[in-house]
């Protein structure tokens, strides 16, 4: 019996978490989820993508991963970028699914600061798998005894909606600081037909870049970087913070994430650890979540990997992307 409400335990917890959206520690690593303005941020073209498993240990675990692409037409002083992302979560496979298209806009008010808007477009989808659920009247028989089918009615097993987001994003050479508003039509998250949206959320994100070695708009050899990722969405309330120090080829960083911003949810969420390899045209993190929340060490801590591939271009004037963290 104890098991069986081990499972139910989990099971729930994948219901309320995924009342907040999919996240990345590498939040930088998945540029186009952060923000549409990122959209054809660096010269040419460029492929990521991202793989998280939260909480390893637990049953059910949390997965998510995104692919995207965007392309910079600097003629057009545009950019254009393509995502799809994907979320199981819990033992029920609670799953997300969104593909969108992506657009930015630059407008230079000064050689050395630029505003870039963004806006998105997306096909969202959430999915359960009700067969490997436990509903509470399975739950009235012992242990040993074969589980009955419930008697409760499963509903919808998908439901689907379109989404958009806007954003804005200032910069000069070695600062930066963005905003975006997701979920602005509110798409539909229920699966019995009620009144249950998926909440707007807020985020506001920034940094700083100190060159130890290098010059701006040349490979930059050696640097600090300070980072911000300030994020609402419903009750939930999240403030990320952290700094990464980049001497080529590699990349060390650390974040603390789940800062208390009010007494309702107060705690603290996880530090991270960030390592990274850069080579050419090829750019790797790996980075590992140590909870220190009440969850606890039973939790296995999550792991994520971020890759991006910036293909080379031969433009005819120097660009100058958006100072954002390498990595």
């Amino acid at each position: 019996m104890r098991r069986l409400f081990t499972i139910l335990t989990f099971s729930l917890l994948g219901f309320l978490t995924k009342a907040q959206d999919p996240q990345f520690t590498q939040f930088y690593a998945s540029p186009l989820y952060l923000a549409p303005s990122y959209a054809g941020g660096t010269p040419g073209q460029r492929l990521v993508a991202n793989y998280r498993n939260q909480w390893s240990f637990v049953p059910g675990t949390f997965q998510s991963f995104s692919l995207s692409y965007d392309h910079n037409f600097e003629h057009f002083k545009s950019g254009l970028g393509l995502i799809v992302l994907g979320d199981i979560a819990g033992d029920g496979r609670l799953g997300t699914t969104l593909a969108g298209i992506v657009y930015s806009y630059d407008i230079t008010p000064h050689p050395d600061f630029h505003i870039r808007p963004g806006i998105g477009f997306y096909y969202v989808q959430q999915s359960i798998d009700y067969t490997r659920l436990i509903f509470g009247d399975q739950l009235l028989y012992d242990e040993g005894v074969p589980m009955p089918p419930s008697s409760q009615p499963p509903g919808n097993r998908a439901v689907r909606d379109i989404d958009v987001s806007t954003s804005v994003l200032a910069y000069s050479d070695n600062l930066w600081l963005g905003a975006t508003w997701d979920h602005m039509l509110r798409p539909e998250r229920t699966f019995y037909g009620d009144d249950a949206r998926t909440p707007f959320k807020l985020s506001v994100y920034g940094g700083a870049r100190i060159v130890l070695r290098g010059i701006i708009l040349r490979p930059i050899e050696e640097s600090i970087t300070t980072a911000f990722n300030l994020k609402f969405q419903g009750f939930s309330k999240q403030l990320d913070l952290g700094l990464y120090w980049y001497r080529q080829p590699f990349l060390f960083g650390t974040w603390y994430r789940g800062i208390p911003l009010g007494k309702k949810y107060p705690g603290s969420d996880a530090v991270a650890f960030l390592f990274g390899y850069k080579l050419d045209e090829w750019s790797i993190g790996y980075s590992y979540d140590f909870t220190v929340s009440r969850l606890g060490f039973g939790s296995g801590g999550s792991h994520e990997i971020a890759m991006t591939y910036t293909f080379k271009v031969k433009a005819r004037k120097r660009y100058r992307a958006i100072p954002c963290p390498t990595f």
